[in-house]
This record gives structure tokens, sequence and C-alpha cells, in this order.
């Protein structure tokens, strides 16, 4: 980067171009450093260390969930569990192979439609883990719901399971079971799978300050301007 319109009297020179292009350096590298974060991303995030798949539900899925009836005791369903026995409309996507030392394994919901009326949307899920041996682990999954939205408003609902590490390395399959949906047109439903523990790395905390710096950078060019 070269800034033509800078000028410095005979003998500052070189330490006027030493600093603005050490300045304008820093900044270039803050600038590339925030584009190849982006990049990478997806590889950390608050839900684990590493993406492991990510699946996009057929049409087909999409449309036979949808079209589940649910039976009229799943409206009083209530406590924390009461949907794990209930009659539901299962979903099971390819295996994984899940190690017992990358865990532990989350799985991120997101859905997508429209409300029918202004209300609430409001949904209710089964979520877990089918394994080679036709067993399966199963828990309630709420939270994929939304207060007061209007009639033919898009919603969207995105909610991560409870964190689940397995004693040794299997196969294992991501399920999901709706238990009942009130007041929602679905579109579509994306999942991902993320595997180790999430959180926020230094790269993030850096990349939070990054407009700063970049800021800061350029004050001080602006002050050497002046002050020199």
């Amino acid at each position: 980067m070269h800034f033509s319109f800078l000028t410095f009297p005979f003998g500052a020179r070189n330490k006027g171009h030493t600093v603005i292009n050490t300045l304008c350096f820093g900044l270039c590298l803050a600038l590339n450093a925030s584009h190849a974060y982006a990049d990478n991303k997806v590889q950390s995030s608050e839900y684990g260390k590493r993406l492991e798949v990510e699946i996009q539900l057929s049409p087909e899925d999409v449309s036979r969930l949808a079209n589940f009836q649910a039976p009229e005791e799943n409206k009083k369903l209530s406590g924390p569990m009461a949907s794990v026995t209930a009659t539901s409309e299962r979903w099971r996507g390819d295996s994984i192979n899940a190690g017992k030392d990358t865990g532990p394994y989350t799985m991120v919901v997101t859905l997508k439609g429209r409300a029918k009326t202004a209300g609430d949307v409001s949904t209710m899920w089964n979520s877990g883990w089918d394994f080679s041996d036709d067993s399966a682990r199963v828990t309630a999954f709420p939270g994929l719901s939304k207060l007061g939205v209007k009639a033919g408003e898009q919603v969207v609902m995105v909610k991560a399971t409870a964190p689940i590490r397995f004693k040794e390395s299997r196969a294992v399959r991501p399920v999901l079971e709706l238990v009942r949906a009130d007041n929602f047109e679905f579109e579509s439903i994306f999942v991902q799978i993320w595997s180790g523990v999430g959180g926020s790395s230094w790269q993030d905390i850096l990349m939070s300050f990054r407009w700063l710096i970049a800021g800061l950078i350029l004050f001080f060019l602006r002050w050497w301007w002046v002050k020199r």
C-alpha cells in the first residue's frame, strides 16, 4: 500500500516512511486476518470445535414431518420428559463415526417456516442418537418456539441439543422426533453435528476487536500526518 500524497522534509523522510509503512502493513494484516478467520470459522463455533456434517432434510422428509397429525393427548403433555414416550414422527440421518475421544457431540437444528396465524409458534421435539445395534438414546428437546409473531411472518428457530459423549467409538445416526407443532408451516429443516467443546477462542476475542485495531491505526496515521 503506497500513500503518494504523503511527503516529508528531507531528513525525516526515511523515518516517516518507515512508520507509515509499518502502520499500513499492520492495517492490511488486520483486514486480511479478518477474511481468513471468516473462511475458517466453520471449524470453530460456540457449538463445538469441528463441524462433522451438515444435513438439509429432503422435501419429502420435511413434508412427512409437517403432515404429522399429533394425537390429542400430545397437546396436554407437560413436564421436561413427558414427550419422550409420546406418539411422534421420527427422522433419522445418515450414520457418522463418533469417537470417544473427540466428543462431546452436539446437534444444532434450524427450523424455517411461517406462522399460520398471529400469535405464538410452538413445536415440541425429542432428539437423540440411534446406534448400530438398533438401540437409541432419546431425550426431550424443547426450545424451538417463538412468541408473538404476525400471520404469515417468516420464523427461524435455532436450538442446540445438550452435548453428549460416547463411552466408545461407534457409528451413530442423529434422530429427531416431532411430537407436535402449533401454528407453524414448515419450509425447511437444517441439521449440523458438531464435535468437541465449543467456546470463544483467542481468535474469537482478537477478531471481535479487529475494527477497533484498524481504527486506532488510521487514527495514528492521521495524528502522525498532523504532528509532523
